[in-house]
């Protein structure tokens, strides 16, 4: 999975308009951001990264940080 196909994922899960993630955005300015997508995108992202835990992607910083856990 490219870094491309991995931004459109996590833009799909958190319902952010295509394009506008890069792997410099920080989790911290998106109001989509909250505990409820991290669960949803770690439901989404099992299917690559089996043992991907919630605790995982709640210590991401930045779109860069997550797409490096799968």
């Amino acid at each position: 999975m490219t870094t491309e196909e991995k931004l459109q994922l996590i833009e799909q899960v958190l319902q952010i308009e295509p394009d506008t993630l890069t792997t410099d955005t920080a989790l911290e300015e998106l109001s989509q951001w909250d505990s409820l997508s991290i669960l949803n995108l770690q439901i989404e992202m099992t299917v690559f990264q089996p043992d991907l835990s919630f605790e995982d992607l709640h210590g991401c910083q930045t779109v860069g940080d997550i797409c490096k856990q799968i």
